[in-house]
């Protein structure tokens, strides 16, 4: 890995992580992003109204009555709000949205640790072509097709070693999908292109809403593919999106993650210095 692709990193990292002195948090890029987008007043504090953001559109689509809704909402709102002010500030949101993570990983039988880097694996079978979708493994061989580009051209991984690939299944509805999208071609901007590939995959969206994505991210300089069926995710094993992975220069699969909001960008940063540096 040379110089420049290192330096240009360390500054990436830098510059994409929001920092606050404030009771010596270190507020992520996606907590301050998700904090502001529920502070709708914008003056610095959520009120219950605003807090609903929280849970509305999962509970809605759960099909939750408004007044359940309303009555856990004020729950989670009282235990967010720990000084009892009547509001939730970013810092009492960034700690208690943590320690519920945190609780709810304790409480699971089988932890993952999606920042893990995998070791490598030999005599693995590709599983390109397989039809179950079983949830794959650090190490394993990344499923080769990846959809076709916005020419038209198939992009296959096999065709990409010797590059680490980003492949990022999305979708349009999703606020946080969008953002790590723009933090996605940062990274490869910054790394370059001929060192990585982001390859963004619209997962399970129709043909016309694909159409029209494409035409307001024709800016992007991401690969952009479209997975209408879901063929695709289902060789990864995704189920849902937002879901990225990372494939190292060799094809192997070095770093998943399921959900945008828990991998802060310096982890993601940390395994590509890491792959370039071999």
């Amino acid at each position: 890995m040379n110089k420049f692709s290192m330096s240009t990193l360390a500054l990436l990292l830098c510059v994409s992580i929001t920092a606050v002195d404030a009771a010596d948090l270190n507020i992520t890029e996606w907590e301050q992003s998700r904090f502001n987008e529920l502070d709708t007043h914008n003056d610095g504090s959520l009120d219950q109204d605003e807090f609903r953001g929280t849970t509305k559109d999962w509970m809605t689509k759960a099909g939750y009555s408004e007044d359940k809704q309303v009555k856990q909402t004020n729950k989670k709102f009282r235990q967010y709000d720990s000084n009892n002010d009547g509001k939730v500030s970013l810092e009492e949101f960034v700690n208690a949205t943590r320690q519920s993570k945190a609780a709810k990983s304790a409480d699971s039988k089988a932890p993952k640790n999606t920042e893990q880097v995998a070791k490598p694996q030999e005599n693995k079978k590709s599983n390109s072509g397989s039809k179950s979708n079983a949830k794959l493994t650090l190490g394993d061989i990344a499923p080769n097709y990846l959809g076709t580009d916005r020419e038209g051209n198939e992009v296959n991984v096999d065709e990409l070693k010797g590059k680490i690939v980003i492949a990022s299944f999305w979708v349009s509805w999703c606020k946080h999908c969008k953002n790590e999208l723009s933090i996605l071609q940062n990274l490869q901007d910054q790394v370059g292109s001929d060192l990585l590939k982001v390859v963004a995959i619209n997962y399970k969206e129709s043909h016309q809403s694909y159409t029209k994505l494409k035409k307001q991210l024709s800016a992007l300089k991401l690969t952009l593919t479209h997975d209408k069926r879901g063929k695709i995710g289902k060789n990864y094993g995704v189920e849902k999106a937002p879901n990225l992975f990372i494939i190292g220069k060799d094809g192997n699969v070095i770093f998943m993650d399921s959900e945008y909001q828990k991998t802060p960008v310096n982890a993601i940063v940390d395994v590509l210095k890491k792959e370039l540096s071999t």
